[in-house]
């Protein structure tokens, strides 16, 4: 009896033992399931790491690469500079040289239509008996030589011919000469001398430059800036009937190099084109309402000007004004006034 008990303690003991063998390796295999998760886990937070690190390293290498070739065009546009600079250097000296013992103008002035009118009023009243008072008319783009006589140009000194041959101006010139040197000057007109002519008289010959001056016309002036540009139409010389500002939002020039210039001069022009496509917009209006149009003056920007000629009608006379007329700080009145004035050359 005593035997079987203990038998029977015996086998519930193994059952015993058997049953957390089982539960043990359960246990286990539960352990190692977190373990795979624990290590999957990690190795996608190392992937995402690694993926951002790839990231950022092409990046770097982009930066590198846009460096490398910034600082490249950088080095290649210094040493066109340097150049630049050494061959303007090499030009400015050789005019100094050039320019020793040239003669100078004694002065220039600019006058105003008032200005200008009293001016010749003064002229007028010189006189001299022995005829020796000597005016030349000379449209633009011709010489002096080409239109007095041979010997009357020989009585004029090297010297001034040397000095009224430089000047070359669009609207031409008037040429006021005492054979005495007493008077000894040029007018640049703001109306183009129209026919060559030369006096030789007891008095200069003002009239036609008076008449020129004094006759209406009607006319469109256009004041062209990056930003800033101005149109007036005035039926004559005295004020404007018709004055537009035309506005807009143009970046300034950029100094630095490097793609970001390039970027930045893309977004000016762009800038750019879009004021001019107001310009145009308004100037169109502007010639329609006020047509005909016997005169266009120009002041400005260059490539402006020549942009707004290609697009203006073949049959308008244009003159271009190299006075930088800055109209947010000037009146309409003050405009027109400086694109009718006439300049002093005293030879």
């Amino acid at each position: 009896m005593t035997d079987k008990k203990a038998a029977k303690r015996e086998v519930a003991a193994d059952g015993k033992k058997g049953f957390g063998t089982i539960i043990g390796k359960l246990s286990g295999k539960e352990r190692l399931e977190l373990e795979v998760d624990r290590l999957n886990s990690r190795i996608a937070e190392l992937e995402h790491a690694l993926r951002g690190t790839r990231n950022q390293l092409e990046k770097k290498e982009t930066l590198a690469r846009q460096a490398v070739a910034d600082r490249q065009e950088a080095e290649s546009r210094l040493n066109q500079e340097l150049v630049r600079t050494q061959t303007l250097s090499h030009e400015l000296e050789t005019l100094r040289k050039e320019s020793q013992g040239k003669p100078e103008f004694r002065g220039t002035e600019t006058l105003s239509p008032a200005a200008i009118k009293a001016y010749l009023s003064k002229l007028n009243s010189f006189h001299s008996p022995a005829n020796d008072l000597l005016t030349v008319y000379l449209p633009y783009g011709t010489r002096l030589s080409a239109v007095i006589p041979e010997k009357t140009f020989d009585l004029l000194e090297e010297e001034t011919r040397s000095l009224l041959d430089r000047l070359d101006p669009e609207t031409g010139m008037v040429f006021f000469y005492d054979l005495h040197r007493m008077i000894s000057e040029a007018i640049v007109p703001s109306i183009p001398v129209s026919l060559p002519a030369w006096h030789l008289k007891d008095s200069f010959e003002t009239a036609p430059l008076e008449e020129s001056l004094n006759t209406d016309f009607r006319m469109l002036v256009l004041v062209l800036h990056a930003g800033e540009s101005f149109i007036g139409f005035a039926p004559d010389a005295r004020a404007f009937d018709q004055k537009e500002l035309i506005k807009s939002s143009v970046k300034e020039k950029h100094s630095k190099g490097g793609f970001s210039q390039r970027r930045f001069e893309r977004l000016r022009e762009e800038d750019i084109a879009h004021h001019m496509d107001k310009f145009f917009e308004t100037l169109d209006k502007v010639l329609e309402e006020n047509s005909p149009i016997d005169c266009v003056i120009m002041s400005g920007d260059a490539q402006l000007i020549k942009e707004v000629q290609r697009r203006l009608p073949l049959n308008l006379e244009i003159i271009e004004k190299p006075t930088d007329i800055k109209v947010e700080k000037t009146g309409g009145e003050e405009v027109l006034r400086t694109v009718l004035s006439s300049r002093r050359y005293l030879l």
